[in-house]
C-alpha cells in the first residue's frame, strides 16, 4: 500500500493568502464581531497567528505593543470579538492590556498565550470561561480549538457563523 500524501495540506504561508470561507449574507449596516485583535510583538510568530486566524474566516488587527492595542480596541470595538495576546510585550504585560479591555467590555473572550514558566498563567485576569491561557509551544491545532470554543461560548464571530465552531 502507498503511503500517505500530504500533497494537498496547505502550507502557513499559503493560508495567508487563502481568503476567509464565505459566510451567510447579513442585513446591511450590521455589525460583525469577526475581527480577533492580536496582540504579539514577534512578527514571525504574529504571522502565523494571523494565517490560522484567517483560515477560521476571522479579520486580524494585529498589534505589536499594548499601548497600541488599547488605541485599536478603542476604534474597533464594536467588531472584535476575541482578543489573544502575548504576555511578554514591549511596553507592558499582556494581561495587563486585557485586564483593561475586559473593564470595557467584560465578557470580551480572551486568550492569553506564553512562553514563560512563571506559573502566573491569566492572572491578574479573573479565571471564567471567557478567559483562557495557552502556554508556549503549543500546536496550531489547540490554539484553534481553544479560539473556537471561546467563539462559540461568546456566541458570535465569524467562526461561529460559518459553521467553524
Amino acid at each position: 500500500a502507498e503511503g500517505l500524501r500530504l500533497a494537498s495540506v496547505p502550507r502557513m504561508s499559503d493560508l495567508s493568502s487563502m481568503p476567509p470561507p464565505a459566510g451567510p449574507t447579513e442585513a446591511p449596516g450590521a455589525v460583525r464581531k469577526d475581527a480577533v485583535l492580536l496582540i504579539e510583538d514577534n512578527e514571525t510568530i504574529a504571522g502565523l497567528l494571523k494565517a490560522l486566524m484567517r483560515s477560521l474566516g476571522l479579520r486580524v488587527l494585529w498589534c505589536a505593543e499594548g499601548g497600541e492595542a488599547l488605541q485599536v480596541f478603542q476604534a474597533h470595538r464594536h467588531e472584535i470579538g476575541l482578543v489573544l495576546a502575548d504576555c511578554r510585550l514591549p511596553d507592558m504585560d499582556g494581561r495587563d492590556v486585557c485586564l483593561k479591555l475586559r473593564e470595557a467590555v467584560p465578557n470580551l473572550p480572551v486568550l492569553v498565550t506564553s512562553g514563560s514558566v512563571s506559573g502566573r498563567g491569566v492572572a491578574p485576569l479573573p479565571r471564567c470561561r471567557s478567559v483562557d491561557y495557552l502556554p508556549k509551544p503549543y500546536a496550531p491545532s489547540e490554539l484553534l480549538t481553544r479560539v473556537r470554543r471561546l467563539l462559540a461560548e461568546a456566541g458570535g464571530g465569524a467562526a461561529s457563523s460559518a459553521g467553524l465552531v
